[in-house]
């Protein structure tokens, strides 16, 4: 999800400066499409393909809040999708709320909600769990990040300091594959949060590196960790903060890439002994060390697809490892013998891609965005980089882009542009009536299925709508089910004064805040 302000993610970073001339106005969230176990948190579990009103969302967030007529405040620090799960932390107070499913326990609530709720996490035993006395004496928990998977969920407190010290991370719900980074002995967890302490995380007492979770992400059945790492300084050096990545869960189709084994603690010497490929394609039980080829270079974001991943850096590339049968990876440098594999092993550049500063992973699509004034102005609008799978119209109408082959002629590098008409902006005059196309606003990828809001605060749908997820139903098509959309279609919001806000893909679900 991405939102300018969406993971995407996870944490809305805003891209525009603050707000000058302050309006009060009632946002609403509005949640359409796969609703099974109540996961929409509408308070209902029927699919629908009309967006409704989140229910109880006023009493959970400040979602009254100054905004001007050309951004809006998001309440929401994190909002993650899981299979019939949903999770959100909420931008002030920091509180984990979480409706649907609670079959195994991967929504922590007393029973199936269809509803968000919240309440104290029953948090199970180990080295990061506080002690029983201070657990009744604490006061509630602030979270910074939250991940869903299939069945499982993963979550980050806080940290106490900026060099990391005193935060948590914990998973519940069900997982056979590794997903709950506990050890090759837990696959369920029962009704209490379990701390991931092992792997990486396993700092040796009185060792004086400390690290700092900023963000988790998770696919269907792996999850991948943001971590900086605070190295102290000496007379000589100052001291030094590095990003890396972590991984766990399943790495079948390569989805974590290439690991690098994590030293058993109290053994001497530090060179990582390597994995063998048998034993990297298989279950990763516990947080391990993801090896990429820029270890040098910032980390500014990731996110995972169904069974691959995408990795952003600060000079705006993107690098990519997983299964590759639907072109989910982009093209290479590597040798066509290489590019024509159905996986890959480590992570890659996608080449073709210009700078982006956001992206975003379907289960086998992928969006990104330069969304940079200087590129708005030169581009004429909004532009949003779509590869992957399109056999439900997941990427929309995009136009396909072309690379230099260096030798005879221009050849498809298998990533469209695709461009949101400005009708909006310009009917409600927002922008430049000349533009070429919206300013998006926020984007982000469903499952199978994409969303945009632009500008004028007109959100868009495409791609799999099997549930109603792109906001058109059966009645709406003239048709006797839901059909797939294969390029953007406007979803009708049930608000008076359209103001640039959010959208969020889920499994066949989707939200907007408008």
């Amino acid at each position: 999800m991405y939102q300018t302000e969406v993971t995407r993610s996870f944490f809305f970073p805003v891209l525009h400066s603050p707000a000058t001339t302050k309006v009060e106005r009632m946002a609403s969230l509005f949640g359409f499409g796969s609703n099974g176990n109540g996961q929409l948190g509408i308070g209902s579990d029927e699919d629908t393909s009309v967006p409704k009103r989140v229910e109880c969302i006023q009493d959970i967030l400040d979602i009254t809040h100054p905004v001007s007529t050309r951004e809006a405040s998001i309440p929401f620090h994190c909002f993650a999708a899981g299979g019939n799960h949903t999770a959100l932390i909420t931008q002030g107070s920091r509180r984990l709320f979480m409706t649907g499913s609670n079959k195994d326990a991967e929504s922590l609530l007393p029973e199936p909600s269809q509803v968000f709720r919240s309440h104290e996490l029953t948090l199970g035993s180990g080295p990061l769990s506080l002690p029983p006395a201070q657990q009744q004496n604490q006061s509630p928990t602030r979270w910074c990040s939250v991940a869903c998977g299939w069945a499982f969920t993963v979550a980050v407190t806080e940290p106490e300091s900026k060099s990391g010290t005193g935060q948590r991370i914990y998973a519940w719900g069900s997982g056979a594959f590794g997903e709950l980074g506990l050890g090759p002995g837990t696959t369920k967890t029962g009704p209490r949060a379990m701390p991931i302490a092992g792997g990486v995380f396993d700092v040796e007492e009185g060792s004086d590196r400390s690290f700092e979770i900023v963000k988790v992400a998770a696919g269907l059945r792996h999850v991948l960790a943001l971590v900086k790492e605070h190295l102290p300084g000496s007379d000589q050096h100052e001291p030094v903060v590095r990003t890396f990545l972590v991984g766990w869960g399943s790495n079948r189709q390569g989805q974590l890439g290439q690991l690098i084994r994590n030293r058993v603690k109290g053994t001497p010497g530090t060179v990582p002994v390597p994995f063998t490929e048998k034993e990297l394609r298989g279950k990763i039980m516990e947080p391990t060390r993801i090896q990429l080829s820029r270890d040098n270079s910032e980390i500014v974001d990731m996110t995972c697809g169904q069974n691959h991943s995408l990795v952003l850096f600060s000079d705006g590339s993107v690098y990519s490892s997983g299964l590759h049968k639907y072109g989910q990876l982009g093209p290479s440098t590597l040798a066509q013998e290489e590019n024509s594999k159905d996986f890959r092993l480590g992570f890659e550049r996608v080449v073709g891609l210009p700078y982006v500063d956001s992206i975003s992973c379907g289960w086998n699509h992928n969006a990104a965005m330069d969304s940079r004034v200087e590129a708005l102005a030169e581009q004429g609008g909004s532009i949003i980089y779509m590869w992957g799978r399109n056999d439900h119209g997941q990427l929309g109408n995009g136009v396909p882009c072309h690379v230099v082959d260096g030798v005879t002629s221009s050849i498809p590098s298998g990533i469209v542009s695709l461009r949101i008409p400005n009708t909006g902006e310009s009917r409600q005059g927002h922008g430049n009536s000349r533009r070429q196309s919206a300013k998006i606003a926020s984007y982000s990828c469903g499952s199978e299925h994409t969303l945009a809001m632009t500008g004028a605060g007109e959100c868009f749908a495409w791609g799999w709508n099997e549930h109603g997820n792109c906001g058109a139903g059966a009645e709406d098509q003239g048709q006797e089910k839901p059909k797939d959309v294969p390029a953007p279609r406007k979803v009708l919001l049930d608000v008076d004064s359209p103001r640039p806000g959010w959208v969020q893909g889920g499994y066949g679900s989707s939200w907007v805040l408008a």
